[in-house]
């Protein structure tokens, strides 16, 4: 990447000292194709696997450029869903409450406990009249009543407990339960972000100018495997004197000649708001021509994809 910079910026020189001694045509400025580069890296390290592209390709968006060894992530995901499986499992156990079968044996109990009920009533309301002519004592009077007392508390208990059993589980417990898979499902997220971050593809249509490693060498997190020149990321950056910034304005489309090709349409999509100059500088009215500002011009995307950084540009004002 340094060498680019380097070469490009002798070529600015060479063209800004060769310009220096003498007056340019007005609307006629020198530059340069200027590409900025894209480096494709994972944020995972691992094994190259596959590469699938070569110095010289064109790819266009989306299409795959390399791999890494899938492993541990593919494991991690494995783990991390069956965490999922079982969290979503906890709160659904919740929610339904008791199992059917346990609600059919509370059910029976309590259909059991109301038949004793009705059983102590019968016998407490027969043994009323027997009291008071004595054929009932007075201890076994109290006994019956309070065998009533006793069945009718364990209907009550029976009661409430199917009732509860239908309910499910307290409100806090299946509210931690919910946090729970929640968590469950954001560290299965992570692990699949980072198992599909093992594969890598084009972001948008370019040409593949290096390939950084080969395949079976290790890679580290964040080092770069491919490096791509988006055909929208290639420009003519040319030098417009300051006595003629002025006359250029964004979107103003200018005519870039190349050596061996017809000319080329370019729209200016920057303008430096930072003034160069070119050695020597005289402060002088006189020597204003010596100032100049950056600017930069985009190409159609087709066109852009047929043309190479740093090749010699001429770009004239289309009239």
């Amino acid at each position: 990447m340094m060498r680019n910079y380097l070469w490009q910026g002798a070529v600015l020189v060479l063209a800004l000292s060769g310009c220096e001694p003498k007056k340019h045509a007005e609307g006629v400025y020198q530059g340069y194709l200027e590409g900025r580069f894209l480096n494709v890296a994972a944020p995972v390290e691992g094994q190259l696997q596959d590469l699938r592209v070569r110095r010289g390709d064109w790819v266009e968006a989306g299409a795959p450029l390399f791999s890494l060894e899938p492993e541990p992530q593919t494991q991690e995901v494995r783990e991390a869903e069956q965490r999922v499986t079982s969290a979503q499992a906890k709160l659904d156990d919740f929610k339904k409450g008791m199992r059917d079968s346990e609600l059919e044996m509370l059910e029976a109990e309590l259909k059991a406990d109301r038949t004793q009920l009705d059983l102590a009533n019968l016998e407490y309301k027969r043994s009323q009249p027997l009291k008071d002519s004595e054929f009932v004592s007075a201890h076994e009077f109290d006994r019956l009543r309070l065998l009533v007392d006793q069945r009718s508390a364990q209907v009550d208990h029976d009661t409430a407990q199917l009732a509860t059993g239908k309910l499910g589980a307290r409100e806090d417990q299946i509210r931690e339960a919910t946090a729970d898979l929640a968590a469950a499902e954001a560290a299965r997220d992570r692990a699949r972000w980072f198992a599909g971050e093992k594969t890598q593809t084009a972001p948008q249509p370019a040409y593949v100018q290096d390939t950084l490693f080969r395949v079976g060498e290790r890679v580290d997190p964040g080092q770069s495997v491919v490096v791509l020149l988006p055909a929208a990321e290639l420009r003519a950056r040319f030098f417009v004197p300051q006595p003629e910034i002025n006359k250029i304005k964004a979107g103003q489309e200018v005519t870039v000649i190349l050596d061996g090709l017809p000319p080329q349409k370019a729209r200016v999509g920057f303008i430096s708001t930072e003034v160069e100059f070119t050695p020597p500088v005289i402060y002088s009215p006189e020597e204003n021509h010596k100032y100049v500002f950056m600017v930069e011009a985009d190409f159609d995307p087709a066109v852009a994809r047929t043309l190479h950084p740093g090749q010699p540009a001429e770009v004239r004002l289309t009239p």
